[in-house]
């Protein structure tokens, strides 16, 4: 365990436990993507890597030297972590073992074995003491075709910080994953058991944690590509005082998956979160949702234009935020942000709330909605400059199409625990018309279009 007396002040400790551990998993992430062109010569590989760090947008490598060998190489960089907030400087050390036979533990063109650490002497000691005096391990196989294989171990490890104020500590199990790169196709797995932050203020806990997932590039070039990504998550808690108060929050059975396609020229894509159980303190006590999902979408996006936009951003994004000068757009590049996104509205993107829904005990409520822009493709630049000043004039354009349907004794239990007030108006609404009885459960249809708005085929006054 490590321990550091400081003044009072706000802790670090989170920044630099999560931080270090976020690098080596970044590190390993930039190794695994080489690529084929490593297999032209170890010195390319070097360059490779380095750029690779660079792209991440978080690491700035400040020097590099590399060291050719008759049978090992050694590359050696000190890089920056961060945006400009509390970076962090690391060196960063990857001992390249050439092939065909790489120190005889495999077959391929060359074994990474990457090390870091922090260049502050200090603070490198106590991440030793931190890790227990283990190391992490991240090792690259670069095969013969170029393809690469990545395996991290980040070793279970304690953090504590001492101040006038009191103490914090960062505790973690042993994080493993594997990198597998292959041309055009990549595929992440990584399993993190537990991780634990503790203070005066509170104390969290996230358990069972895990990702996976597999992404396909068009090309070289393409800074996109499709894929699938999952995350879950066993539980997570919290406790903690909030303005002289209890907080408490618990949450098991996270499942955040996100997709994305690639048809006829246009990409699709939606995210979707999943929740077994969600706890939550109101004034009145504890809550419980059961069975949460919100599941979101986005389609029709014209794949050029997007592509476009994508690389811009994402060299702005390496930008150091100290360099405010060279991050600024250039007329030619705002120019041609706005001449894509104009191109993406024409081609008429579709926004989708596939699912907003919750169990009760009474039943489920669940909520539907889409919205579309059918009069986008006559938009010019005049109207779309527009309509960026006067973000109300895009109402006539847009179509929306929503949907509430819930079983009525659970919407009833749902605004009791709630919104007792809400709960009361109830009959007032089904009377009204708003909510319409089907059975046992509760619909209200809203629909927008032209400018003109309906709930249940009611016109709602002031139009739009």
């Amino acid at each position: 365990m490590a321990n550091l007396r400081a003044p009072a002040r706000r802790s670090r400790l989170p920044a630099l436990g999560v931080g270090a551990l976020l690098i080596v998993g970044a590190l390993a992430g930039a190794t695994a993507y080489t690529s084929s062109q490593t297999a032209q010569t170890q010195q390319s590989l070097a360059k490779t890597l380095e750029a690779q760090l660079e792209a991440t947008g978080y690491v700035r490598v400040k020097s590099s030297t590399y060291q050719r060998g008759l049978l090992s190489s050694t590359q050696t960089m000190n890089v920056t972590l961060g945006k400009g907030t509390e970076d962090v400087a690391l060196i960063v050390v990857n001992h390249i073992q050439h092939g065909p036979l790489p120190g005889f533990r495999a077959v391929g063109n060359a074994v990474v074995d990457t090390e870091v650490r922090f260049a502050d002497p200090a603070l490198q000691a106590r991440a030793e003491k931190a890790f227990g005096n283990r190391k992490p391990t991240i090792r690259t196989v670069v095969g013969l075709g170029g393809g690469t294989s990545t395996h991290l171990d980040i070793p279970a490890g304690m953090l504590l910080e001492e101040g006038d104020v009191g103490s914090s500590t960062l505790s973690w199990q042993s994080l493993i994953g594997d990198i597998e790169n292959s041309g055009l196709k990549s595929s992440t797995r990584l399993s993190w058991p537990e991780f634990k932050l503790t203070s005066q203020e509170g104390a969290l806990t996230i358990s069972g944690m895990a990702l996976n997932g597999n992404a396909v590039k068009q090309n070289d070039d393409d800074p996109l590509g499709v894929g699938e990504q999952v995350l879950t998550l066993g539980s997570a808690t919290y406790s903690g005082l909030s303005g002289g108060t209890q907080d408490a929050l618990t949450l098991k059975d996270l499942k955040v998956s996100s997709s994305s396609t690639l048809r006829d020229g246009f990409y699709s894509g939606g995210v979707q979160y999943d929740i077994g159980q969600l706890g939550f303190v109101m004034p009145d006590g504890e809550q419980r949702l059961n069975n949460v999902q919100f599941h979101l979408s986005l389609g029709h996006l014209s794949r050029e234009p997007l592509a476009r936009m994508v690389t811009t951003l994402q060299s702005l994004g390496q930008q150091p935020q100290d360099d405010v000068e060279s991050a600024d757009l250039t007329e030619a590049q705002r120019q041609a942000l706005t001449d894509d996104a104009l191109a993406l509205l024409r081609a008429g993107p579709v926004f989708a709330v596939d699912r907003l829904s919750l169990t009760q005990p009474g039943g489920d409520i669940v909520l539907t909605a889409k919205a579309e822009l059918p009069g986008a493709s006559e938009v010019d630049a005049e109207t779309a400059q527009r309509l960026v000043s006067s973000p109300a004039l895009a109402l006539g354009m847009v179509r929306v199409q929503a949907q509430l349907k819930a079983a009525e004794p659970a919407l009833r239990e749902l605004l009791g625990a709630l919104a007792p007030d809400a709960a009361a108006g109830l009959q007032s609404l089904i009377e009204m018309g708003y909510l319409e009885r089907q059975g046992n459960d509760l619909v209200s249809t809203l629909a927008l279009g032209g400018g003109e708005a309906t709930l249940n085929g009611q016109a709602l006054g002031g139009g739009f």
